[in-house]
């Protein structure tokens, strides 16, 4: 199993939650980094971002971890919207806390 970064303590709990269960799916899976970059439209340093809470993950990202790890992206959707209204509530935009920001594809 990968050793993660300790996620940023300014980080929302509800972002917090997402990011751990991503990283469960990820670790679970088996996929490097690169390998999920591959399978997905999401490069390796985006999915670096997404999974050490710098970044708040597209909602297309969210369904192409979960399909790339063979998983519903339901649940997984469900906590991203919880974690950007928690966001937005905090930074007035889809931009949240420190360091938590949306991207798109490819970036």
């Amino acid at each position: 199993m990968s050793r993660w970064r300790e996620l940023p303590a300014s980080l929302d709990q509800r972002a917090v939650q997402l990011v751990v269960h991503m990283r469960r799916l990820k670790d679970h899976s088996g996929l490097s980094l690169a390998a999920l970059a591959a399978k997905t439209a999401y490069s390796k340093s985006s999915w670096e971002r997404y999974l050490n809470g710098k970044k708040l993950p597209p909602k297309g990202a969210v369904e192409a971890l979960a399909h790339a790890c063979g998983t519903d992206p339901t649940r997984l959707l469900a906590l991203r919207e919880v974690a950007a209204e928690a966001s937005t509530a905090v930074g007035g935009e889809e931009a949240g806390g420190e360091g938590v920001r949306t991207e798109g594809a490819g970036s």
